[in-house]
């Protein structure tokens, strides 16, 4: 669960311009379209997230309480982050490349990219450490100070109770000021 958090994390500013479903991506398509994207004020950002669904199916009620709870610790809890000028000039282009290559053994593969003035949908599919896969869809506006975005996230594994997890969440992230 740990991985697909960082994924879900990474994936904020994930967008890119028109393709059609369901068609692997390139790497480098992926990075080229990331780069036509509106690129991000320099400064410090505040993020948060909110759990709107978590359902684990076939699980007892009282394990699956207790995995609720555990998932309800991400709501709530601001995080901040200094971007600087360098990595604002970066744009996108970083974490996307990221995400392909793959962090602590999670890779993603896109599949899906629309981006309309500051609206975007991706769709993605990872795996990771023993035989864990996700699929996720991601929708919601990215600008330059500013990102609001619904996750809905898949997870399977054979180290969830059930073999099977679906969350939905709601990220924002805005620029609240010139970093420290």
């Amino acid at each position: 669960m740990r991985a697909v958090i960082m994924v879900v994390g990474s994936a904020l500013a994930l967008a890119a311009c028109g393709s059609e479903p369901d068609e692997p991506k390139t790497a480098d398509e992926v990075v080229a379209a990331a780069d036509k994207l509106v690129k991000p004020r320099p400064g410090l950002y505040r993020s948060s997230a909110e759990i709107v669904d978590f359902d684990i199916p076939g699980v007892a009620p009282d394990q699956a309480a207790r995995m609720r709870e555990m998932a309800a610790g991400l709501q709530g809890q601001e995080r901040t982050q200094c971007l600087t000028q360098d990595q604002a000039d970066e744009g996108f282009r970083r974490i996307v490349r990221g995400l392909g290559e793959g962090d602590d053994g999670v890779s993603c593969e896109f599949s899906q990219f629309d981006a309309q003035g500051s609206d975007l949908d991706a769709k993605l599919t990872c795996s990771g450490p023993g035989d864990a896969s996700s699929d996720m869809t991601i929708d919601g506006t990215v600008e330059a100070e500013s990102s609001r975005m619904r996750m809905e996230m898949r997870q399977k594994s054979a180290a969830i109770p059930g073999g099977e997890m679906r969350m939905t969440m709601q990220v924002v992230s805005e620029r609240v000021g010139e970093c420290p």
